[in-house]
């Protein structure tokens, strides 16, 4: 085992939040250390090829940094790297087919636009409207920039007033503010919410504060991909770390954490990932984990990791998802699919709570199918698939269960019976689309445990319930783990989607700055 110089800093994982948290550590002139076992950069934030199929890891749109009030726009710019990179609009938040809709529906961007269109749509509810996107449109605003931050809102007569918009439904679940407002018109819940997979499960389980700072900002500030795929996101961060004197090291496994008596990491250990071996030992005052907490837990010592998974080891993961990628030999725009975002509801569903369908994976598909998202590469100027194969991606809820135990030859040929029930629902909507099919492959909430190392599957962190306690004790989800010099970087350290691990990413990087400044005064 050899040694290495010191760093104020290590980061596991190189997810957007471990990415900005070294990226901003770095820029403040700390010495850091990004670690990364796989041998790309970005997890989800990727681009990768399945045969002569380019693949989008995870992109399919997020809110547009190019607007000031964009949750990403602050980070970008400290960064420097916001004008860097090309941001391509998407259009409509999403067109909505099936359930109990009957026509078609494009949810706009804009909030104007889209009370306008969901009051043409649903007359007589235009007020309701107007006040549900008013409060979308207040929570986005006020709590972006605090859903971070570990101390409690209620420690400061400012961030408490500034939080009142949310006051009212802080313990709220989706499905209660949209039963409260809309009342039995099922077919408006599921206009303002056929995207829910990108967030949770269930609407009667998904908190209210959570998607009104999701959906209010890929409202108000519209959606966008970016030009060349999300990893040009992953690859300008990691530059901004090596640039900034930082090292980022591919194929690299955390082995091991070295704390003290009081649990404060002295040093890490890592491995050569293919090997096992080459073990380096780096000493550091800070651990950054861009990874799940299951993870860290299980690099600690055994009286810190008690301390660690006492706090997360029993706090309910997120679901996980389902993503069919097709390689077609032509644009779908050439059989009528000129949308870039649609949703596409199951004949079966009648109300908005029917909304999950993970289960249905357990076995082959027998007619009914879930809730699925259509994301259309080929209507945008997206930089990758100019030529065919062109991508389309289709995606859904899945979890872990539907997958563990099953024979690799069983699990194969039901992945494939699924490629065909999902194919055959796109081709009921878009003739001709079948015909098209170059290259197919599925990947399940297995694929997603495996690549992104995360815990079951779980691709949006910890679960977004409701909390149980009052909004003066601020966000049920931080940064801040029970460890001192240890934090999350990450989607389980805040909210979800690249704005979340973003946001989380530049918390733990402020958290890990005032205490490296308060620990070198005590050295």
């Amino acid at each position: 085992m050899s040694d290495a110089k010191q760093f104020d800093a290590v980061v596991i994982g190189s997810g957007l939040g471990g990415l900005t948290a070294g990226a901003l550590l770095a820029r403040q002139g700390y010495g850091v250390l990004l670690l990364e076992r796989n041998f790309s950069l970005g997890g989800a934030a990727s681009v990768y090829k399945v045969g002569g199929l380019t693949v989008e890891s995870s992109l399919h749109q997020t809110s547009d940094p190019r607007n000031p009030r964009d949750p990403k726009r602050r980070i970008l710019d400290e960064l420097g790297l916001l004008d860097e990179i090309e941001w391509i609009s998407t259009g409509p938040l999403y067109t909505v087919r099936g359930g109990p809709l009957g026509e078609p529906f494009a949810l706009p961007a804009g909030f104007d636009a889209a009370a306008s269109a969901l009051a043409e749509r649903f007359p007589a509810h235009g007020k309701a409207i107007e006040r549900f996107l008013g409060s979308l449109d207040s929570i986005q605003d006020a709590l972006w920039n605090l859903s971070g931050e570990s101390a409690p809102i209620g420690k400061s007569a400012r961030r408490l007033g500034a939080c009142a918009p949310a006051a009212s439904d802080w313990t709220a679940s989706l499905a209660d503010v949209l039963a409260r407002e809309f009342g039995s018109d099922e077919a408006l819940k599921c206009a303002l919410g056929a995207n829910l997979f990108y967030y949770g499960d269930d609407p009667r389980r998904m908190w209210f504060i959570a998607y009104a700072l999701a959906q209010g900002s890929n409202i108000g500030c519209g959606g966008a991909y970016i030009k060349g795929g999300s990893r040009q996101l992953s690859l300008k961060l990691a530059k901004a770390i090596t640039k900034a004197g930082g090292s980022v090291r591919l194929g690299r496994s955390a082995s091991a954490i070295e704390t003290d008596a009081d649990g404060r990491p002295i040093a890490l250990r890592h491995v050569n990932r293919k090997t096992g071996e080459d073990e380096e030992r780096v000493a550091t005052r800070s651990i950054l984990a861009g990874c799940g907490p299951n993870i860290v837990g299980d690099l600690l010592p055994g009286p810190a990791r008690a301390v660690f998974d006492a706090t997360f080891g029993a706090r309910p993961l997120s679901t996980s998802l389902f993503c069919a990628h097709y390689g077609l030999s032509a644009a779908p725009t050439a059989v009528g699919l000129t949308d870039y975002s649609s949703i596409l509801l199951p004949d079966r569903m009648t109300a908005f709570d029917q909304y999950d369908a993970a289960g249905l994976l357990a076995d082959a598909p027998k007619g009914a199918l879930p809730p699925l998202g259509v994301a259309n590469f080929g209507a945008i100027d997206s930089g990758l698939w100019e030529t065919a194969p062109v991508l389309l991606s289709v995606l859904g809820l899945d979890r872990i269960g539907n997958w563990e135990g099953v024979d690799r030859d069983v699990a194969r040929e039901r992945r494939e019976l699924w490629l065909d029930a999902l194919l055959a629902r796109l081709e009921r909507d878009y003739p001709g689309v079948s015909a098209l099919v170059q290259e197919r492959t599925l990947l399940t909430a297995n694929s997603m445990r495996g690549y992104l190392n995360t815990p079951e599957g779980a691709v949006y962190g910890f679960a977004a319930t409701p909390p149980t306690t009052p909004i003066e004790a601020g966000f049920p989800r931080t940064p801040k783990t029970p460890l001192p010099g240890v934090y999350l970087a990450s989607a389980f350290g805040g909210e979800h989607g690249f704005n979340g691990a973003m946001l989380s990413g530049a918390e733990a990087a402020k958290l890990a700055a005032v205490d490296l400044e308060s620990s070198a005064g005590r050295a």
